[in-house]
């Protein structure tokens, strides 16, 4: 009886602690990242080497694990993988990967909590989300969403004093140009979120289907880079951190960070599970400001208290739908886990 009540509790947190310690992992691969690029290697070979690693990882898993729930590979499921490797690779984690050059790993995390609202709003569009003004569930939908797009332009726009000083000096170049590249991956990424829960219903094999997407990814890159990336650029000088940094990017990264998003999208929805976006800003926070002596202004931290605010008003509002659907479920008599494996 009481391994029942820890199995159902564990399938109940699964979808939290995976999604949670997904973004601690991503925290500390931005700011290897951001150390890499500073020291003059390609943004664009570092991305095409972690997706290789990513191929090594996720090609074994999919073949073996899911040989028998895989669906036959159609050509309209490779368009799709190769349309979502286009978003979720050589988009999002290229400009992402290469705005690092402009702005500290700490901004970029800051930013990536625009993500659950890009996707809200992508949501309403393909009706994978319903907004009913009246309704408690829609008021803080509606709020959560001003609030995190407000607390976005006051990271932006206002600077404000000095909180924590550096110790380090933190320079960056032109910042227009890092959050211009940031925002086109947010679109990107959002877009991607909502055409994979499309697809993955289609082809209900996780494993594979991110798999698909990250080869694809890695083609497309690969090919831009051959015109874009001088022959020298593809020598990486492998000390401890670029060695660190290719592996977890490749394993942690995207390999199974991206699995463990496709899951949660499939399970939980894409407004969901992009709602964990912002544990990013207190991981490199932490990170950033104790580890790399990074300073801190005000207005980022205003900024970021009121991205997460907003942004968990929408959680809050999606865990209630979701509760009502599942009770909804159980009078019916169908008797499922809440989350399945």
């Amino acid at each position: 009886m009481m391994m029942r009540k820890v199995e159902a509790g564990f399938h109940v947190s699964k979808p939290y602690l995976f999604l949670s310690l997904n973004k601690l992992c991503l925290a500390i691969f931005l700011v290897f990242v951001e150390s890499v690029v500073s020291s003059g290697a390609n943004s664009i070979v570092l991305v095409v080497y972690e997706h290789l690693i990513a191929i090594l990882v996720l090609s074994p898993l999919a073949f073996f694990l899911e040989k028998t729930k895989r669906p036959p590979i159609t050509f309209k499921i490779l368009s799709y993988a190769f349309l979502l490797g286009l978003l979720q690779v050589t988009l999002s984690q290229t400009l992402w990967t290469m705005s690092l050059q402009f702005v500290s790993s700490t901004y970029q995390s800051v930013a990536f909590n625009l993500i659950p609202c890009i996707t809200f709003v992508f949501a309403l569009i393909f009706h994978q989300e319903k907004l009913m003004f009246r309704s408690m569930n829609g008021q803080a939908k509606i709020w959560g969403l001003g609030i995190s797009i407000g607390g976005a332009l006051a990271l932006l726009l206002w600077k404000g004093p000095v909180v924590v000083k550096a110790i380090i000096f933190d320079a960056t170049s032109d910042s227009v140009i890092g959050w211009t590249l940031i925002f086109v991956g947010l679109l990107a990424n959002g877009f991607g979120s909502v055409l994979m829960k499309h697809v993955i219903k289609m082809y209900p094999a996780e494993i594979s289907l991110t798999a698909l997407l990250v080869i694809f990814g890695t083609i497309q890159a690969a090919l831009i880079s051959a015109f874009v990336v001088s022959p020298f650029s593809w020598k990486l000088h492998f000390s401890r951190s670029v060695l660190l940094t290719l592996l977890l990017g490749g394993i942690g990264v995207a390999g199974l960070s991206n699995y463990v998003t496709t899951w949660a999208i499939h399970t939980r929805g894409p407004v969901f599970t992009a709602s964990f976006n912002p544990l990013l800003v207190l991981f490199s926070f932490l990170l950033d400001t104790f580890v790399f002596r990074a300073s801190t202004h005000l207005g980022s931290i205003v900024g970021a208290l009121l991205v997460i605010a907003g942004l968990y008003l929408i959680l809050w509002a999606k865990s209630n739908v979701i509760e009502k659907k599942e009770m909804v479920i159980n009078r019916d008599g169908m008797d499922v886990p809440l989350i399945q494996p």
